[in-house]
């Protein structure tokens, strides 16, 4: 793969910004993070002058794999170190350090404040290292309430329906606020998680920023490989420079890719997968600049994923690229995500216990979404034995319309609907039910249960 010059959107959309001085000739071998099997080759030059200043003698430098010139004269030449035959690690020693030097949680928080971006990682199903984010998002707003939140959780097109719930521009309520951030069919993840957050900023008008890019896109990349298929204007709309390059990356992403494999989410080569994943660090990374840059009297609290908060390659060296700033990045180690090489990765962490949301209880039964002409409506395609929906008078092939009086219409609806039921209520189901030609319109009430425990083998 060759890259003659540095202007062009295929070399800027693999290597972002590769830092080649602006005078002069330069020659750069990488590993293409598409393929790690095959190299990449960057080359720059200022002027023609400069290209046959050194042309016929390029091939007198074959050992090296970045080279610089300056009116034919060489300034800078390197060779990469690589590893030659089979590398096998034996055995990881863990790391350890002084019991000492583990500081309160205040001293922590007199450190953070002393970043413009404060990213604070996840695992999306741990409720205490969101309770975690919590607790440093109230500690830094006491020290200084000119903060902003970012949010990975949010694409940024849905910023209006976020700046109307948590700034009050509009008196939304949760369940609106939620159909129209579209928040169930975008992250999915129980919105509990994330409510006591959301309230504080709304509580304290704190700004609220969606960071992610629409998910339709991420998964488009992800399937054909490319962004060509993507629209004109979707194209335009994605940051241009897009650093696949940063040291572990790919691999980190590789073995990332192999777990979605073996999970079944999503379909897609490696290489697809690879600038899926960096558009979605970069445009994050380009949204938190934007907001900094219009409000630079601001702070902003950054609540991603683990991954993506990570200093070494996810978004703060991408933010650092486009803005010059202090960044720190914060992790919990005790409950959910605890790597081995933690000071590559975070510059503080945390040791939060163990928490757990209540689990949402069940009606007991199983649906299934169905559109027709051009109306969709979720009909229950099996009663389960678990629940006692059966019981309450619950049939299959009813069509539900609302729960306890909200409308129910598709799987985001019964989410919100059933997002703060608990075991033993009784709750009042609407559904429209087939009577030979007619339908006929019935009320049900069904008491919730939980889940059946897990079966015990032999």
């Amino acid at each position: 793969l060759l890259f003659l010059g540095m202007d062009q959107n295929a070399a800027r959309s693999l290597f972002g910004a590769p830092n080649h001085k602006k005078e002069g000739f330069t020659l750069d071998v990488r590993t293409n993070p598409l393929n790690s099997e095959h190299v990449a080759v960057l080359v720059s030059s200022s002027s023609k002058v400069e290209t046959d200043a050194i042309a016929g003698r390029i091939t007198h430098y074959g050992k090296y794999s970045f080279l610089h010139f300056l009116h034919g004269h060489n300034l800078e030449k390197m060779i990469s170190s690589t590893q030659s035959g089979i590398h096998v690690v034996l055995e990881e020693l863990p790391d350890g350090g002084k019991t000492s030097s583990i500081t309160s949680f205040n001293q922590v928080i007199d450190e953070l404040s002393n970043s413009r971006v404060i990213y604070i990682g996840e695992t999306h199903t741990s409720l205490s290292d969101h309770l975690l984010q919590l607790r440093i998002i109230q500690a830094l707003y006491a020290k200084d309430p000119d903060l902003a939140i970012g949010m990975e959780m949010f694409p940024s097109t849905v910023q209006s329906a976020l700046d109307r719930y948590v700034l009050g521009e509009e008196n939304l309520d949760e369940r609106t606020f939620l159909k129209e951030s579209e928040y169930f069919k975008v992250w999915r993840y129980d919105y509990r998680f994330f409510r006591d957050i959301i309230n504080f900023a709304r509580t304290n008008k704190i700004p609220v920023r969606g960071l992610n890019l629409d998910k339709e896109i991420v998964s488009t990349v992800f399937r054909t490989g490319n962004t060509d298929s993507l629209e004109e204007t979707t194209l335009k709309s994605l940051p241009a420079e897009r650093d696949l390059d940063l040291p572990g990356y790919r691999e980190r992403l590789s073995m990332m890719h192999t777990i979605h494999m073996e999970g079944s989410h999503g379909s897609g080569k490696i290489s697809g997968f690879i600038q899926a994943q960096g558009l979605w660090d970069e445009t994050m990374a380009d949204n938190i600049v934007t907001y900094l840059k219009e409000n630079p009297n601001r702070r902003m609290i950054v609540l991603a994923g683990a991954q993506h908060s990570r200093k070494d390659s996810g978004i703060p060296p991408r933010v650092k690229r486009k803005l010059d700033i202090e960044q720190s990045s914060v992790l919990n180690i005790y409950n959910s995500y605890s790597p081995s090489n933690l000071a590559q990765v975070a510059d503080y962490y945390f040791l939060a216990g163990a928490s757990d949301l209540p689990e949402t209880p069940k009606i007991g039964i199983v649906l299934t979404t169905v559109e027709d002409d051009n109306q969709a409506y979720l009909k229950i395609s099996q009663i389960s034995p678990h629940g006692k929906a059966g019981e309450a008078g619950l049939l299959e092939g009813d069509i539900l319309k609302t729960i306890n009086g909200f409308q129910v219409k598709e799987m985001a609806d019964l989410r919100i609907a059933m997002m703060d039921a608990k075991e033993g209520e009784t709750i009042v189901i609407k559904v429209l039910r087939n009577d030979g030609n007619t339908q006929m319109e019935k009320a049900f009430q069904v008491e919730l249960s939980s889940s059946p425990p897990p079966m015990m083998h032999p």
